[in-house]
């Protein structure tokens, strides 16, 4: 024992607990990016995908488009974004994805830096570790091309900057900053995003007894600064494309997810589902309600201004979305650190106690490390897993890793003993990207897709021959691309780095992706099917 509580990992032992906190960093650093490029596109990834491609392709960074069209969507920041990965990795899934998983571990630093400022080093390491590996996050969200973790990223960089820079009376930079980034944040999905600002701003300085602040030479100067660049956006789209229908495109998307967008029933769903949902989803730190229900927590909280603020901006954030039946949970991801933060606080000034909230957590957390364990070392013998023939070997050593943490979270204790339960959750997502990941790639729907696309680039190889898309359908949507072709677009745009065009006429030379029913004799070069539509790729000369 002497080795967990008096040595090397007791808690009071702080330069080793940062160097295990530092291995618990490079090692979550390396699950985020790990196999990131194996599982094929799905769900909005293809339409983020062809948007960047096309961006790149077309060299305008204003319009959006899919299959060469006009593509009224959101603005175009995050395109932007996944386009300079595209030329900084290649034109790979790999590129798409890193920018989600990169703003993802970026909010974890912030969390750090904050709660390291304004509670303790160790709070901040603890509550960023415990945002980090929140499950929609960790599992899920970060593995994919979509939008959401980057935009969370700006909204929070502007929310933490009106309590940062509160504190210090630099009201210049208060505003400057919070107005930056939530400009961003418009760049990357529209009017909405101000709504950030005006309620954390307005409910905060409500609190703080300062709401002549919003009438200051600072605040006006900052928001004429915003109103300017965002003019200045329109302005420019406008000498592209029509940008009356642009604004009221982008309106529409907004007023979808108001109150005003369903029915009574659906209104009542939301309201008791919503919150729900948000708690799980932000599991591990779902569990640390059990040490908030003291009067004497709740105190403790009132008496860190920073815990406040965070309590005052989700609480008027959380509120919007809360009773908008059309949000989804992937749009709250900025509240999370804001959360998992004011929740870590109870926990982590009672680490030093024994009661049975702690020993319900910990129990709970051993019986799951020991089903992973159990589970990496019968995966092997498991029919569906044997198209991995490496998982015989490598399963095992996961297992023993699993069985290790299991070890040296039952015998540490406080502090220390959250840290392994940080890194088994680190341990898993390894497994995760070791095992899931790979099967994806073979077995899920969208690799028929990336098949598709190989084949046909086969056919047509080098040749930069025109490819298009025959349909008299108009494209409003990704949904309304024609045969939800998307998904195998984004693959032949990547590998012939020409842009798949949407189109209704057929006079022009080139190769062409038909309906077979309106084949009118041509001969297919090659035949596939997407949503039991039959489609025949054919040569007009």
């Amino acid at each position: 024992m002497k080795f967990f509580d008096v040595g090397f990992l007791h808690p009071t032992n702080t330069k080793n607990l940062y160097r295990l906190s530092f291995l618990i960093i490079v090692l979550y650093t390396i699950s985020l990016f790990y196999n990131l490029h194996l599982a094929p596109l799905y769900s909005e990834e293809p339409r983020r995908a062809l948007v960047a491609l096309e961006m790149l392709l077309n060299n305008n960074f204003v319009v959006t488009t899919i299959l060469n069209q006009t593509f009224y969507d959101h603005p175009p920041l995050w395109n932007i974004v996944l386009a300079g990965s595209i030329k900084l990795f290649g034109y790979n899934t790999f590129a798409l994805r890193f920018p989600s998983a990169l703003s993802l571990l970026l909010t974890g630093i912030l969390s750090f830096y904050m709660g390291r400022k304004y509670i303790s080093t160790r709070f901040g390491i603890l509550s960023a570790f415990y945002y980090l590996v929140c499950a929609d996050l960790y599992f899920y969200f970060s593995v994919t091309a979509e939008i959401d973790i980057f935009y969370s990223l700006l909204v929070t960089l502007s929310i933490f900057s009106i309590f940062h820079f509160y504190e210090q009376k630099r009201f210049y930079r208060l505003f400057g900053a919070a107005y930056f980034f939530i400009t961003l944040a418009f760049l990357t999905k529209g009017f909405a995003s101000f709504a950030f600002i005006i309620i954390t701003l307005g409910s905060y300085l409500l609190y703080k007894k300062d709401l002549k602040r919003l009438f200051s030479w600072p605040h006006i100067f900052c928001a004429l600064l915003s109103m300017a660049a965002v003019y200045f956006y329109f302005y420019i789209y406008g000498s592209y494309e029509n940008l009356g229908r642009y604004i009221s495109e982008m309106w529409g998307l907004t007023q979808q997810r108001t109150l005003l967008s369903d029915r009574f029933e659906g209104i009542i769903k939301h309201l008791f589902m919503f919150p729900l949902n948000f708690l799980g989803v932000i599991f591990p730190s779902t569990l640390f309600l059990l040490f908030i229900w003291k009067k004497e927590q709740i105190q403790n909280i009132k008496a860190r201004p920073y815990l406040v603020f965070l309590v005052i901006a989700f609480i008027a954030n959380f509120l919007v979305y809360w009773v908008s039946p059309g949000a989804r949970i992937r749009y709250t991801y900025m509240f999370f650190p804001m959360v998992v933060t004011v929740l870590s606080y109870p926990l982590f000034l009672q680490l030093k106690e024994t009661n049975w909230k702690h020993k319900a957590y910990h129990t709970l957390f051993k019986a799951i490390m020991a089903i992973a364990a159990l589970a990496c070392l019968v995966i092997p013998f498991v029919g569906y897993f044997s198209i991995l023939p490496h998982l015989k070997y490598t399963m095992p050593l996961f297992g023993l890793l699993l069985i290790l943490t299991l070890i040296f979270h039952h015998k540490t204790i406080g502090y220390t003993k959250h840290l392994f339960v940080i890194t088994f959750i680190v341990l898993c997502r390894l497994v995760f990207d070791h095992v899931a990941l790979p099967m994806k790639a073979l077995t899920s729907s969208g690799a028929a897709h990336k098949s598709y696309a190989e084949d046909i680039y086969k056919i047509i190889g080098e040749d930069q021959t025109p490819l298009y898309v025959f349909t008299q359908e108009n494209l409003r949507t990704h949904i309304q691309t024609p045969f939800k072709l998307y998904e195998t677009a984004s693959y032949l745009e990547m590998s012939r780095k020409s842009i798949v065009m949407n189109t209704d006429q057929c006079e022009l030379p080139g190769y062409y992706i038909f309906n077979k029913q309106n084949l009118e004799g041509r001969k297919p070069l090659y035949e596939f099917t997407i949503s039991k539509v039959d489609l025949a790729l054919v040569k007009i000369d």
